[in-house]
């Protein structure tokens, strides 16, 4: 949680700086690559806010009405983001594309915009250093797309995401400009603003994909589960177990159900004592919140939870 909230920390303080910059540059120049990239910067400060806002909310305590916790706000809000601020802009952008084509503008060249767009890199590149960064002390030796599959934490690939197709969109506002004062023609501007708009639709469809399916309930990764599991199985007291169930109620938090047949010989009561510890060591530091049931079965239930 520290990185994630270290990275948008980080992120928020540059895309807001950069947003009013780039505004000042797209009024001066006339320019729709840098009303796209204005449209961008507003965009990720929006979203810096939100998914701080939706972290704040997450580490509530759980009450009468959400009594597995808060945590859900975290891709509650990041979904909020991909739908709204990443598709707004992008769409802006390309209807801002189609309107420079169909017909024209003023277009005004300007060292300033040049400048802009040196800052915004600069700015972009230490932001996702940061969060690349963060990445790395959480992934280990897990390869980048094994680490996207088994997160729960959408905040800190958010951020990576966005600050990668910024540093991308930068690249073609500069060129779509120098083209266009190369050229005469306003058409290469327009069509760095399309292509800035296509990218933004692109990162808004990979988020809302990730957040769907956390927001209607994803289970802990694999390996997770299998330790559970075996931290179950080693018990002498417990013969076998049928059934595993979990979900994560937010990056951090986790619900667990477990069906175990005990030993005939074995007190019930002190059987699921014992299994509940295993499973609250098994889960180590990183589930700050753990909603642990444990049911024992009998053969027969087991039969059929099989």
């Amino acid at each position: 949680m520290d990185e994630s909230r270290t990275a948008v920390l980080a992120a928020l303080l540059g895309n807001g700086m950069l947003a009013a910059l780039k505004g000042a540059s797209a009024v001066a120049t006339g320019s729709a690559a840098m009303l796209a990239e204005t449209l961008h910067s507003v965009a990720d400060t929006g979203n810096q806010a939100l998914l701080a806002l939706g972290m704040r909310l997450s580490r509530r305590v759980p009450d009468r009405a959400h009594p597995f916790g808060h945590g859900k706000n975290v891709y509650f809000w990041a979904f909020v983001v991909a739908m709204t601020l990443f598709t707004l802009g992008g769409a802006f952008s390309i209807w801002e594309a189609v309107q420079k084509i169909r017909h024209g503008g003023e277009h005004v060249p300007s060292v300033w915009a040049y400048a802009v767009l040196a800052a915004g890199f600069v700015f972009e590149g230490v932001a996702l250093g940061v969060a690349v960064r963060g990445v790395r002390r959480l992934k280990g030796r897990r390869r980048f797309l094994t680490f996207w599959r088994e997160t729960r934490d959408p905040t800190l690939l958010t951020v990576v995401l966005e600050d990668s197709a910024a540093l991308v969109s930068l690249t073609v506002a500069a060129a779509g400009l120098a083209l266009s004062q190369w050229t005469g023609q306003v058409r290469w501007d327009a069509a760095a603003s399309g292509v800035i708009g296509v990218l933004l639709l692109g990162v808004a469809i990979a988020l809302a994909i990730e957040n769907h399916s956390l927001l209607i309930g994803e289970a802990a990764p694999s390996h997770v589960e299998a330790r559970i599991r075996r931290a179950l199985e080693s018990d002498e007291m417990i013969a076998a177990v049928p059934t595993l169930k979990t979900m994560h109620v937010g990056p951090h938090a986790l619900l667990v159900f477990a069906g175990v047949l005990l030993r005939d010989d074995c007190g019930v009561a002190d059987g699921i004592a014992r299994a509940r510890r295993r499973v609250e060591s098994a889960l180590g530091a990183d589930i700050q919140q753990r909603f642990i049931a444990i049911e024992p079965l009998t053969a027969e239930s087991a039969r059929l939870a099989a």
